[in-house]
């Protein structure tokens, strides 16, 4: 093993010789390393060109729309309107002075009252039909605090108020109106609750402080929305486990009354498309039906069961009253005559201006300006030129050859056909004329993209607005021309653009593009250099182990020899004495 060392019998150097001669060998593979690395440096050079071509592809989508080259805008005079306006395509350009008088309102159906059992003075609170549930705890009545539990009867606490206060107040129900009375003997003002009360009693009675006699704001009878309708306490109701149905506005909704409640009867209701909104209104004591749209439209509610059935018990089966009728909205336009509304929505159904629709929110008077809407179109023309620069740019940076006096530079992709051909291309279908579906030239304004102020820089490639006051034009007045130019199927420079970089950015496997094509040569060169370089270093390591071996023999007879040359001079010396 020791012999293995460089030079160790003969004193000579010899690994440092056998590491200069396999380097000297290495050139070839060294040279096949350095077309590997340039191969790799142009496929990195070729994606960043096809990145940004298919970027540009995909710019081309916002041009590739006739309505993105026809719309307008509707724009209010005032900055500060509550009002909104949109205009479609096919709205005519021009100013429009719109004076809302009134407002549309929707139509509601009130329903009867006195529909539910009136209440009986000896019923728990606990189960008091008076559309809330009464908690337990205390209240105040003129300074007294009365305590009540909800197994408490109505008449308990009645009992317990005129208790409380020492006889000064009496409390009663008064089942002829349905409300509670509260007489002060004495005269004068009632003072109710305090901000330490625990029972809602009082709210829950629709009691409230005043001047002797005190009694509730309305009826206090509720039906109960929660539970079975069979048990809704509903006056007309006298029906057990009926499966029917109430139609509203042609729209049928079934029931199932030992099942459904009337609170999950008023949610099919409005989840229906009978289009009304279903409530209770227990401050009136009544179930009332409004239009979810506006106008003077009417609501009609019909019953399977006719005059017996659900709808006559929840009052529904009474005609509308006039005042409850819907209004239409009232305006006038450019100071014509009045047009009518159902809706605030003041669309084209109304005035009659095709693809203009403008919401009042206020009443007075509002003008809104409809022209073509150029913004858009302007910022997707400009992402078209970015793009289209970004490629050209591209191209030029990695296929450019710089001369610096005796020195010549070449770009890493310099001398490549298929590059060059593109830019050449890109450029030739912005000078080219458009052309119709039948394949003849253009006759509008806009035949080529120097129509729209939009030209190269002299010899470059790149483009830019050259005449903004001619695109400004071509855009307000000539929007079928652009149209005509850009969208034509085919034909259209985004179709033919498009059909072009698709050649070159498709990633088929059946019909590959430029890209791919280049891509794969490189992938399959740079897989057989890798093989010839490790073949070669294959050989490299076996002349390295053959050069080595020499080396070892060498110093395996160099150290052989020293040590019978040492023998012998010690035999001789002995010899000698």
């Amino acid at each position: 093993m020791g012999l293995a060392l460089s030079g160790l019998a003969s004193g000579f150097d010899w690994k440092s010789i056998v590491d200069q001669l396999i380097e000297v060998s290495r050139a070839p593979q060294n040279r096949m390393r350095t077309e590997k690395s340039q191969l790799s440096a142009k496929n990195t050079a070729l994606n960043d060109i096809k990145g940004l071509v298919s970027s540009f592809k995909s710019s081309l989508t916002s041009l590739n729309s006739a309505e993105g080259f026809q719309k307008k805008s509707a724009a209010f005079a005032s900055s500060t309107t509550t009002w909104s306006a949109t205009a479609d395509t096919d709205a005519p350009s021009g100013t429009y002075e719109f004076n809302f008088v009134s407002k549309a309102t929707a139509s509601k159906l009130t329903g009867a009252g006195g529909i539910a059992t009136q209440l009986t003075a000896g019923t728990t609170l606990s189960t008091l039909p008076v559309g809330r549930t009464i908690t337990a705890g205390t209240f105040t009545v003129d300074g007294a605090q009365v305590t009540i539990a909800t197994s408490d009867t109505l008449d308990d606490v009645m009992a317990e108020i005129t208790a409380q206060t020492g006889g000064s107040i009496t409390a009663s129900y008064n089942a002829v109106t349905d409300q509670i009375d509260l007489i002060k003997g004495a005269g004068g003002s009632i003072s109710l609750g305090a901000s330490n009360d625990t029972s809602n009693f009082l709210q829950a009675m629709r009691l409230s402080s005043g001047t002797s006699p005190v009694e509730s704001s309305a009826t206090l009878s509720s039906p109960r929305l929660s539970g079975s309708i069979d048990s809704a306490n509903l006056s007309g109701w006298a029906g057990t486990g009926v499966d029917d149905s109430v139609t509203i506005n042609g729209t049928e909704i079934t029931y199932d009354s030992a099942t459904d409640s009337l609170q999950s009867l008023l949610n099919k209701i409005n989840s229906s498309t009978a289009g009304v909104t279903a409530t209770y209104d227990f401050s009136a004591g009544k179930f009332l039906l409004t239009n979810k749209s506006t106008g003077n439209v009417g609501i009609t509610v019909t019953d399977g069961m006719g005059a017996g059935g659900l709808a006559a018990a929840m009052g529904l089966l009474v005609p509308m009253d006039d005042n409850d009728r819907g209004k239409d909205a009232e305006f006038k336009i450019n100071g014509g005559g009045t047009i009518t509304s159902r809706s605030n929505t003041l669309d084209e159904s109304a005035h009659g201006i095709t693809g203009l629709s403008v919401t009042a929110n206020s009443l007075g008077t509002e003008t809104v300006t409809v022209s073509g809407d150029a913004a858009s179109t302007k910022a997707a023309l400009n992402t078209f030129i970015e793009k289209y620069n970004a490629v050209q740019n591209a191209i030029d940076k990695y296929t450019k050859v710089t001369v610096d006096g005796t020195k010549v530079t070449s770009a890493v992709l310099s001398g490549s056909r298929e590059l060059a051909s593109i830019s050449r291309e890109l450029r030739r279908m912005l000078y080219s004329t458009g052309k119709d579906q039948s394949g003849a030239e253009l006759t509008g304004t806009v035949k080529r993209l120097s129509d729209l102020g939009v030209n190269f820089a002299g010899i470059e490639n790149t483009i830019s607005i050259t005449n903004s006051a001619l695109l400004d034009t071509r855009l307000a007045s000539n929007t079928d021309d652009l149209v005509d130019y850009f969208t034509t199927d085919t034909e259209g420079l985004v179709d033919r653009l498009d059909a072009m970089m698709d050649r070159l950015v498709n990633d088929s496997s059946t019909t590959p593009g430029t890209f791919k094509v280049q891509a794969d040569s490189i992938s399959s060169q740079n897989k057989s250099l890798d093989k010839q370089i490790a073949e070669f270093e294959r050989r490299l390591d076996s002349q390295r182990s053959l050069l080595e071996s020499s080396f070892i023999a060498m110093e395996r007879a160099q150290s052989s020899f020293q040590q019978q040359s040492s023998y012998l001079a010690k035999t001789f010396s002995g010899n000698s004495k």
